[in-house]
């Protein structure tokens, strides 16, 4: 696989008074220099206007066009109280786009011969609520499974710490029946993680480690929340008003299947690469991970498995993403055989509202506005 010259600059009159100036870095060991095309220079010139307009204080974005890396950038501050720069080694949160890792994981376990998609939940796991045990696999993964939410409507864990927040999800009524409607929901990941564990022999992040981090080769990627060290590791921020605040992020371990994933553009982009290659799912699987879901009656559900399915109009491409936190985000098309990943530091970026234009850079088709 060849790697892009990778290039860094820090923005110069960011509304968050960013300090520094442009700079270039050396490409990587290796690393062929590719010449700059006119989409890479529009993409260049878009994601400096967005972070200006957005105030991102950092970020990494990487093009993947027909299995290799087309363009890859560092731009900005990983951390602004001591002034050091994104570089391509720059470890960023992605938040719940871990659970397209824990999809994979989950078509692993499918491949082995362990999991049924369309088994019950009870097959796998005892103690469960009566109510809770005709939940499918699959319904886990594409949040209509209707079971109660372990966080409050504010994001925030129900009283009595992870242990606390169980018990009352245990105790609460289904929302719906399930595979009648969509409903985002961590418990549906939280179980996720228990199969993953009692079938994969071994706690989930060593399986999503040895099963897809190593295969890959994702030295730097790892799980882990604030009060984690995690060397590289960009801060976390977020506006109040016009205020930027520091983000403490914490994601107990039982929950580190739905969101505590932290990586780098360049190691996700190998690990897109991967998937497409069929060196950590084969075809068929991958096909049917990246299967929009559909409802009991036959309607359209807005996820495929562990993975959002992006839904447009008739005649354009069809997309499936990683998205976390509005923060990090990544889009693969696989009709194009494209990919486009933009991780940042600042919680309400949205950098998934800026990927379809970057990708309309390589095919113009994607350039027309994208209805999820």
């Amino acid at each position: 696989m060849k790697f892009p010259r990778t290039l860094c600059f820090l923005p110069v009159t960011l509304a968050v008074s960013l300090p520094g100036a442009a700079v270039l870095a050396a490409p990587a060991a290796g690393a062929a220099p590719v010449a700059e095309s006119a989409a890479n220079k529009a993409v260049l010139e878009y994601i400096r206007a967005e972070m200006q307009e957005r105030r991102i204080p950092g970020m990494q974005i990487l093009v993947i066009r027909h299995g290799k890396m087309v363009l890859s950038g560092a731009f900005g501050v990983a951390t602004i109280q001591h002034k050091v720069p994104v570089g391509e080694g720059t470890v960023f949160s992605i938040n719940s786009a871990t659970k397209s890792f824990t999809g994979v994981a989950i078509m692993q376990l499918v491949e082995q011969g362990k999991l049924a998609l369309d088994a019950p939940v009870s097959r796998y796991l005892d103690g469960l609520p009566g109510s809770w045990q005709g939940v499918s696999i699959a319904q886990l993964l594409n949040h209509t499974s209707g079971l109660p939410d372990v966080l409050d409507e504010e994001g925030d864990l129900l009283p009595g710490g992870m242990d606390g927040a169980w018990k009352t999800a245990l105790g609460t009524p289904l929302q719906f029946s399930p595979g009648q409607r969509f409903s985002y929901n961590q418990t549906n990941y939280v179980l996720l993680g228990k199969i993953i564990d009692r079938l994969g022999g071994k706690p989930f992040v060593d399986f999503i480690r040895g099963g897809q981090f190593e295969v890959v080769g994702m030295p730097n990627s790892s799980f882990g929340d604030t009060g984690d060290i995690i060397m590289g590791k960009a801060n976390s921020y977020r506006f109040r008003g016009s205020e930027l605040r520091n983000v403490v992020e914490e994601f107990p371990p039982a929950m580190r299947t739905g969101a505590g994933m932290n990586t780098t553009a360049t190691e996700l982009g190998k690990w897109i690469v991967a998937l497409q290659q069929g060196r950590l799912l084969t075809p068929a699987s991958l096909a049917a991970m990246w299967t929009p879901s559909t409802f009991a009656d036959g309607r359209p559900a807005p996820w495929a498995l562990g993975w959002p399915a992006i839904r447009r109009g008739l005649g354009v491409q069809r997309a499936v993403a990683g998205n976390g936190g509005g923060r990090s985000a990544f889009y693969v098309y696989p009709d194009d055989d494209l990919a486009v990943i933009i991780l940042t530091n600042l919680a309400g970026g949205r950098p998934d509202q800026l990927i379809d234009t970057v990708a309309g850079f390589y095919v113009p088709a994607l350039r027309k506005s994208a209805v999820r």
